[in-house]
């Protein structure tokens, strides 16, 4: 599978909430982005550490292309998730990510160069500092309807608190 979803239901998604940019492209520049959506998702929510992650394991292992379908995973509610199923908030997730990938490509895994961040520009009496971090962890955009989305789906692992499976 090289992205979530469908082209016809991302096309169905973007066109019931407006989006001529989304209509009027070109079949191969939708596919693309959605595939350049799947990757942000995959990228953004199934790696490790204490950020939000989705739950249990790859259901082919390390060799399955996406993250989902996944083993052992369950909603916030506690309700299973099937392992052979991809939840419709990941599907919706990729659309929305596809969108912004559409309009913009590469913007959701923007290249960063710590040594080319301005962070204080002065011309003529007129100086500004620009907020941000020299880490390049500040580099990828936060996207809150994709974690609306698929706030139902994630836990944190290093978060306080406890979670019962």
């Amino acid at each position: 599978m090289s992205h979530y979803g469908t082209l016809a239901a991302a096309d169905e998604y973007h066109a019931a909430r407006g989006r001529a940019e989304w209509v009027g492209a070109s079949e191969p520049d939708r596919a693309a982005a959605l595939v350049r959506g799947s990757d942000y998702v995959d990228q953004r929510y199934a790696t490790a550490g204490c950020g939000a992650t989705f739950p249990g394991t790859r259901t082919g292992g390390r060799n399955q292309e996406r993250a989902w379908p996944r083993t052992g995973a369950q909603d916030r509610d506690g309700n299973a998730i099937p392992p052979d199923q991809v939840p419709a908030e990941v599907e919706r997730a990729a659309y929305e990510a596809a969108y912004r990938e559409l309009l913009n490509p590469g913007s959701l895994s923007p290249d960063y160069v710590p040594a080319q961040q301005v962070t204080r520009e002065k011309v003529g009496p007129i100086e500004v500092s620009y907020a941000g971090s020299q880490d390049g962890s500040g580099s990828r955009p936060v996207i809150p309807v994709i974690d609306e989305i698929l706030a139902g789906l994630l836990f944190r692992p290093c978060g306080i608190g406890v979670r019962v499976v």
